[in-house]
């Protein structure tokens, strides 16, 4: 690898799958990967680790096939953050402006953020990050992005708080140090999949990132190109896996097969005279592909009706003008788009390709694919000044918060509605 161009390596550690990216620097959306690899991850379940030995064991494995491909030797990396046990809170932080001129300085700032995180630090959780929503000034009912050298004489930080276990980050911790890999940044998985999966203009005008994965399913709506809510909802693919291994009595490596090869949730595309071979536990069995399907939506229906409860509970629903963006490898079954558009009533469409990050022609197929999507926004997070967040917020202000950062979008729909 020429060492004159800047490296950057990105580790996405999932429920069922290690990724790893490679890619050398030419400018902060031009990144070329030239090393990258997957490998089954077998100590993780619903997004926690259960065997640090077989996760060691998946992220050297990927990590050393990224490396043999790229010819370099990885030392440390940018890691995703496993979301399932995160949590995150709305809190703000009320400080006054006590310089003569009433100029705001960083130390203000600073303090906001103590005073908001004060009341929510426990013992046995680490705060992995603060997210700044915005800035009140002399309780105006505008906020501000960044209110150092304005002037006011109090000053109101609105933040998101992101807290997960100590025990947590210590086992990650662990994992990574038994793969004998550094850390260079950790950003939350959701995150890191919105970077890479969500258009400038999609979280500018509305847009739920719905991400489901094997083990958990993560939204993130943006609004006003900022953060403005994000969940995680404990079902993924490996239920559905599950469904189909128990109802028709099979074992979990031939449920799956089944889900990948004929798995639908589209009964409009499947033929009825459509039949399908498998091996259950007492012998050969068949069964209609359309039986398959109504196993299989029943429970993709689950997942995007506490979606689309949570989109409502919140007031969210009504302001996704572009939709929904479905990623994550359970979201690539076949019919998934149409989906959706019927139970959350808003548009939807695959996740986009990140254009920042490419391959040769010979690896750029691959590199498109889903499971490495994660990974991606990883590389894209490490060139840019987006800060890393979050997951579930429960405080009870949080629909005002909502409403306050969707607030920059009503009045450009106003303006737009005046002229057009």
């Amino acid at each position: 690898m020429n060492e004159a161009v800047p490296s950057v390596v990105a580790i996405d550690i999932g429920t069922h799958k290690v990724s790893v990216l490679i890619g050398k620097v030419h400018a902060p959306d031009n990144i070329q990967v030239i090393g990258m690899a997957t490998a089954r991850n077998r100590g993780m379940n619903k997004g926690k680790i259960v065997s640090l030995d077989k996760v060691i064991t998946a992220i050297k494995n990927a990590v050393q096939e990224a490396e043999d491909m790229a010819e370099c030797r990885v030392h440390s990396a940018w890691i995703s953050i496993p979301s399932a046990e995160l949590k995150s809170f709305y809190a703000s932080g009320r400080t006054p402006i006590e310089n003569s001129d009433h100029t705001i300085t960083t130390s203000e700032v600073v303090r906001a953020l103590e005073l908001a995180k004060a009341s929510h630090l426990t013992s046995d959780h680490y705060l992995v990050s603060a997210v700044p929503l915005g800035f009140e000034l002399d309780d105006s009912a505008e906020w501000v992005q960044n209110p150092i050298r304005m002037s006011a004489h109090s000053m109101v930080g609105h933040y998101q708080l992101m807290m997960l276990p100590i025990s947590t980050m210590q086992n990650l911790d662990r994992a990574l140090k038994g793969a004998n890999i550094g850390v260079e940044k950790m950003v939350v998985s959701c995150l890191a999949t919105a970077e890479a999966s969500l258009l400038k203009d999609e979280k500018e005008y509305g847009v739920c990132l719905v991400d489901i994965g094997a083990g958990t399913t993560n939204i993130a709506v943006y609004l006003d190109g900022r953060l403005a809510l994000t969940h995680t909802l404990q079902r993924g693919g490996e239920h559905v896996t599950r469904d189909i291994a128990a109802v028709l009595q099979t074992t979990t490596e031939e449920a799956e097969r089944l889900k990948l090869l004929y798995g639908c949730v589209d009964l409009k595309v499947v033929k009825p005279d459509h039949m399908i071979q498998f091996q259950g536990i007492d012998g050969p069995q068949t069964i209609s592909r359309i039986e398959l399907a109504e196993i299989i939506i029943a429970r993709y229906e689950e997942i995007l009706t506490q979606v689309h409860q949570e989109l409502q509970r919140n007031g969210a629903i009504h302001g996704l003008y572009h939709g929904v963006v479905l990623t994550g490898d359970a979201s690539q079954i076949e019919g998934m788009v149409n989906l959706a558009r019927h139970m959350l009533g808003v548009s939807a469409h695959l996740g986009n390709p990140p254009v920042q990050v490419h391959a040769d022609e010979q690896n750029q197929a691959a590199l498109r694919r889903s499971q490495y999507a994660t990974a991606a926004g990883l590389l894209m997070f490490s060139q840019s000044d987006t800060q890393d967040t979050i997951v579930e917020a429960t405080d009870p202000e949080k629909l005002s918060v909502f409403k306050r950062v969707g607030r920059a979008w009503s009045a450009l729909n106003n303006q737009l509605k005046s002229i057009f």
